[in-house]
């Protein structure tokens, strides 16, 4: 059986300009399956910008596959669809398996819709025991009951079988990178990049957050020799700099410092990271900023989510931590050379233009290096979206394209979803002049790369790029 397994081509906005990586999962189902009876290629479409729909064409012609796999967050469907679609046009026989957030989340949604005309499966949560199951059960008996985590149509009814029990992580075999058809392109910032994870899960109630819908309420981890070995393999692989995406990697701050020191112990540091993690569980592990330092790491998307501690109420955030720890934290980063990426979450039901500037503020007081101010986006199945409804405050139901944390799906009670989406717009341009963190970027990171950076928005993106130099002037 031959199979392709397909990342998205649709990335959150300006992102791709910055950080540009492959998809992780997929690597990971692909090294489960045995090749004796499969053939895998996997296609991260976000390399074929400009370029998808006649590549994605040319490669289901020329591959021929028996089945393809897409992988998709929320805002990310629509434009997995409208591939799923071609898939069939180009060989109706062809099976089609969605998985990821979204599927996960609203399975049953997309197969009693026209949609799972498309789409002959689902793999809800982790694919890695699910997928390699469907593909015996295809090449074999074709007893779909034995496949766990398996949603399909029979007879005009939604079947969903049980879910399997969470993956061991140490029992899977490590992510296959070598079955990427496009090898090149991928990088964080002005280096090379690749993405690697050491845990999975989060045990937090954070009701915004959409992680415990794939993996409950748990925290798993890898052992740190498996850790070492896969960063030796992202190396091989030409990465310059790893992105570990782990959803809480300091969940456990000891155990977090001990792979930094593993990592330096073993000479890997001489690679660059970015990771995310929370003010918590720096402040409440001694030494580790200093470990993640030491350990190669230049980046930390750092998770302060709002200062108003009514809005932290409302995010089931408010027992994480205090405003002085944010501010300890952001200090002690800067202090090894650790530029900080503050993520900030606006929108919050009592929003109004006061609170969102005193986020702004508080960011430019903390010394952050990147404010990244998003829009609360009430994501399918998580609490948030159901207490937001209830209010009347979601702007937007069910166009799930624009749902990537930029873009404003909600109101507040005294702000629009334009005049919000504007605010935010403003906070963002102005952010980086008014904190004087252009400078500090400059020293960090290549002026040859911010020059090819300004050079590639004004060819993409000239309004844009504009409109920006004209409100700062």
């Amino acid at each position: 059986m031959r199979i392709l397994l397909v990342g998205s081509p649709k990335s959150v906005f300006g992102f791709d300009r910055i950080v540009r990586v492959p998809n992780l999962g997929l690597c990971s189902i692909a090294a489960q399956l045995d090749r004796r009876f499969c053939k895998v290629k996997i296609i991260d479409l976000i390399l074929t910008e400009g370029k998808t729909i006649p590549y994605f064409t040319y490669l289901l012609r020329q591959y021929e596959p028996d089945l393809v796999g897409f992988s998709c967050m929320v805002f990310q469907y629509a434009s997995s669809l409208e591939l799923a679609k071609m898939t069939k046009q180009v060989n109706p026989d062809t099976k089609v398996v969605m998985g990821g957030y979204f599927p996960t989340a609203c399975d049953e949604w997309i197969l009693e819709s026209e949609d799972s005309q498309y789409i002959d499966y689902i793999i809800r949560r982790e694919g890695e025991i699910a997928f390699p199951k469907l593909i015996k059960t295809l090449l074999g008996n074709n007893n779909l009951d034995e496949v766990p985590n398996l949603s399909y149509r029979d007879n005009g009814s939604v079947i969903r079988n049980p879910n399997h029990a969470l993956v061991d992580l140490n029992e899977i075999k490590p992510p296959d990178r070598k079955s990427r058809i496009l090898k090149k392109g991928f990088y964080l910032g002005p280096y090379t990049g690749d993405v690697i994870e050491t845990s999975r899960g989060c045990v937090f109630d954070c009701n915004y957050c959409s992680i415990r819908e794939m993996y409950g309420k748990s925290f798993r981890t890898y052992s740190i020799d498996r850790i070492l070995d896969d960063i030796r393999d992202a190396e091989k692989q030409g990465a310059e700099s790893v992105l570990v995406t782990d959803d809480n990697i300091t969940l456990d701050g000891k155990r977090y410092k001990e792979i930094c020191e593993a990592i330096t112990e073993a000479g890997l540091n001489r690679l660059y990271y970015a990771i995310q993690t929370s003010v918590r569980g720096i402040k409440q592990t001694p030494g580790l900023a200093r470990a993640m330092g030491q350990a190669g790491t230049n980046v930390v998307f750092l998770g302060i989510e709002n200062i108003i501690t009514q809005n932290l109420n409302v995010l089931d955030k408010s027992n994480q931590f205090k405003e002085s720890d944010a501010r300890d934290v952001v200090l002690e980063l800067r202090e090894y050379g650790i530029v900080v990426i503050g993520g900030f979450i606006l929108g919050n039901p009592d929003d109004n233009e006061e609170t969102l500037w005193a986020n702004f503020e508080f960011a430019k007081s903390t010394g952050v290096d990147v404010a990244l101010f998003y829009i609360l986006t009430p994501h399918p199945k998580t609490g948030i979206r159901q207490e937001l409804i209830k209010q009347g405050l979601v702007t937007n139901l069910d166009d799930f394209s624009k749902y990537d944390g930029f873009q404003a799906n909600v109101r507040t009670k005294y702000l629009s979803s334009e005049k919000l989406f504007a605010l935010r717009e403003e906070l963002g341009w102005k952010y980086p002049i008014q904190s004087g963190s252009i400078k500090h970027m400059i020293k960090k990171w290549p002026l040859s790369f911010g020059l090819k950076l300004l050079f590639k928005e004004l060819w993409k993106r000239p309004d844009d790029v504009l409109g920006y130099l004209k409100g700062l002037i």
